[in-house]
């Protein structure tokens, strides 16, 4: 990888890689294998820097996971609070479960 483009436009968020989406429209005449080894690509890159990662990145990998793979907010047992009178944040334990119904992790 050379070059890697995030685009918002009109028609929503795009990844160029090398000057290839992986956005995959309904003109598009690639061949699917083609756009699935660019999103693995990225993937890989993931894989490798796993050491360098902050929580705020592990953070926003889980909201991925819990957003696709079916868990749910359990309201009544998340913790929210005012906020921290010695940092200033708004500090808050939210607790997912997953459904019944949908597939494992």
């Amino acid at each position: 990888m050379k070059e890697i483009k995030l685009i918002e436009s009109c028609f929503g968020p795009d990844v160029i890689i090398d000057d290839e989406s992986i956005f995959i429209h309904e003109y598009d005449n690639r061949d699917p294998k083609f756009v699935e080894g660019l999103r693995k690509k990225l993937l890989d890159k993931l894989i490798d820097i796993q050491d360098q990662l902050d929580m705020s990145d592990w953070t926003d990998i889980c909201e991925v996971i819990i957003k696709h793979y079916g868990f749910e907010l359990d309201y009544d047992n998340s913790k929210y609070s005012k906020s921290c009178d010695q940092c200033g944040n708004y500090n808050h334990t939210h607790i997912y479960n997953k459904l019944e119904d949908e597939k494992e992790l």
